[in-house]
């Protein structure tokens, strides 16, 4: 087969795969993920009997998590860190991404179980607190101080031995107009209980860019190491990441009312089509490369000048 059809196949071929990562994404094609109501999965959700009168009735409309995704986070609210050093927020910021817990270090009910759930998802994803992203837990209780901090702290490094975690965690503590601010601009609702002397909080993590932006959240105490790792590359504007983890992110679709990364099936048939594409072009570059050399070379037999000359 010469080389003119050899192209013209060649360019056919490209056609099909042009078409296929031209071809537009629709909304029927979107895989979307179900968006889970809880005051829908049955009457009288949040009244339960308990000693003292029990949690109140409207929980769900004084607790809860109000994204403010893209939101500014002031930075010139002031807490103390764990040594007891006073710190200005914007301190954490600049850099690095910075993922923020609201929650009572004290508490050793759902704030120890979403404490738990974060670090074996931390544990599992190829970046460091400290290296390619800070974490801030902040109490929500005035009266915790940094005593409890570095309690919370020393405690949360025995399951998260990575080399910089010490310089990556923080736990701050804080006045109550300061902690009401914070949780205010990332969008938390939270409640004091006075039969328990508790704060009844939501469970949630809220990821903010080095420049004090929100940019995710994650919720439900279901964190995957997957979505802290995708979430953490665009919070970082891909300062972060291999190549190949930035191709795999462009495959999935972040949904706010899950706060998860889902797989986009028409995404990742652009990336193949495209390396498709790229692949051909690469293949007729070689082919017509090959054709001109083999072109160019002298054909065998017959009388070499030095013969003629002889």
């Amino acid at each position: 087969m010469n080389i003119e059809k050899r192209v013209g196949m060649l360019v056919a071929v490209l056609g099909c795969g042009a078409a296929l990562f031209a071809a537009p994404l629709s909304h029927a094609q979107t895989a979307q993920s179900p968006t889970i109501n809880a005051g829908k999965q049955g009457t009288n959700n949040w009244d339960y009997t308990a000693p003292d009168g029990g949690v109140p009735k409207d929980l769900a409309q004084k607790v809860g998590v109000d994204q403010k995704l893209d939101s500014q986070v002031p930075l010139d609210l002031s807490f103390k860190d764990e040594t007891g050093k006073a710190v200005r927020l914007g301190e954490y910021f600049g850099k690095k991404p910075v993922m923020i817990t609201m929650l009572q270090m004290t508490c050793d009910q759902v704030c120890s179980a979403q404490l738990g759930a974060m670090t074996q998802s931390l544990n599992e994803i190829p970046f460091s607190a400290g290296k390619e992203f800070e974490i801030l837990n902040v109490s929500i209780d005035p009266r915790e101080g940094p005593l409890i901090a570095q309690d919370a702290k020393d405690e949360r490094l025995k399951e998260y031995k990575r080399p910089t975690a010490k310089e990556g965690w923080h736990f701050l503590t804080g006045d109550a107009n300061n902690i009401n601010a914070l949780a205010k601009s990332l969008g938390i609702r939270y409640m004091w209980h006075e039969p328990t002397k508790q704060y009844i909080h939501p469970d949630g993590i809220t990821l903010v860019t080095p420049e004090g932006r929100i940019s995710r959240y994650f919720l439900s105490l279901n964190y995957q190491p997957q979505d802290f790792k995708f979430s953490l590359m665009e919070a970082s504007k891909d300062r972060v990441g291999t190549l190949v983890d930035h191709l795999a992110l462009s495959c999935f679709h972040y949904n706010p009312s899950t706060g998860k990364y889902s797989f986009q099936i028409m995404s990742f048939l652009r990336i193949v089509g495209l390396a498709f594409v790229v692949g051909t072009l690469l293949a007729i570059w070689g082919m017509v490369t090959m054709e001109k050399r083999r072109s160019g070379k002298p054909k065998s037999g017959g009388n070499t000048p030095q013969l003629r000359n002889a």
